[in-house]
């Protein structure tokens, strides 16, 4: 029997769904401080996830092969994100930087060889073909393949300030579940998920101020974290659930955050501060491992 965990979730979701989208969400039409505009998803599910498991893979116990490039993924020389999920599991890309560097040949990518994955791990043969080797937690076979689409869409795009976002769930980008770039003010995103994304579940960058609250991030595949907030960003997270991301919860890297009343679990790290002059308040959180 297949592993349900995904099966599950998404059922749980469409429970209260009024639409399942498989294209990137652009949202571009904002409000004013006085009268924000309002988007409300009504449980939308933005799923873009490629359902590959049925390909004729491979298989070489917990280790298997696509027999030549799969359609629309190529070669990933990106570590910073997930190039596969097992479920909600993100896998990661793994290149072999010893052998890069002893090969001579600037900018090399040589991913490492499918004996040399660890669980949970993927990478690109020369003729493009994928491999990867199966996450500890699923068996072999009993679980769904998802390849994220083409490219390096965002499942929910927001190009524009005063927003509130509600009840949104973002799952299987290439790039982040929520992403915001730009000078953006009054940003709201209430009660959204952001669930299996190649890079961050909610990511602002630049001048963004940004407020999120009663949501959830998890199973997010960067090497930053379920949050990453940068550049000059100044952003708040109420109320929010944290957990099985890669690395860290929050990884903050810009002007000004608060988190409270959070619960962070099953995270290598909970926050981490890069650069100098980033203040970080935090109060109310709710921190454990397991």
């Amino acid at each position: 029997m297949r592993s349900l965990t995904l099966i599950l979730l998404v059922c749980s979701l469409s429970a209260y769904s009024q639409e399942i989208r498989r294209k990137p969400l652009i949202l571009s039409q904002g409000g004013t401080p006085e009268k924000p505009a309002v988007f409300d998803g009504k449980g939308m599910i933005i799923d873009l996830g490629i359902d590959i498991t049925g390909h004729d893979w491979i298989k070489d116990g917990d280790v298997w092969t696509s027999r030549g490039p799969l359609p629309g993924h190529p070669p990933v020389d990106d570590e910073q994100r997930a190039g596969l999920f097992i479920d909600e599991v993100p896998l990661r890309i793994r290149r072999d930087r010893e052998a890069e560097k002893k090969s001579g040949v600037a900018k090399k990518v040589i991913f490492a060889a499918p004996k040399a994955l660890q669980p949970g791990q993927v990478g690109w043969a020369v003729d493009g073909s994928l491999y990867f080797r199966w996450p500890k937690d699923k068996k072999p076979g009993d679980a769904l393949i998802f390849q994220p689409p083409p490219g390096l869409a965002s499942g929910v795009a927001i190009a524009c300030s005063y927003i509130k976002v509600r009840n949104v769930t973002a799952m299987h980008a290439a790039n982040d579940g929520f992403n915001i770039h730009g000078n953006r003010v009054g940003i709201r995103l209430e009660n959204v998920k952001a669930l299996s994304n190649g890079d961050e579940g909610i990511s602002a960058h630049e001048t963004v101020q940004m407020d999120v609250v009663d949501s959830e991030i998890a199973w997010n595949g960067s090497a930053a974290g379920g949050v990453a907030d940068v550049n000059d960003s100044i952003t708040t997270y109420t109320n929010c659930e944290l957990h099985h991301n890669v690395n860290s919860a929050f990884f903050f890297d810009g002007k000004s955050h608060r988190v409270t009343n959070c619960v962070i679990h099953h995270q290598d790290k909970d926050i981490v501060v890069r650069g100098e002059g980033v203040t970080v308040e935090q109060s109310g959180n709710v921190w454990r491992k397991e």
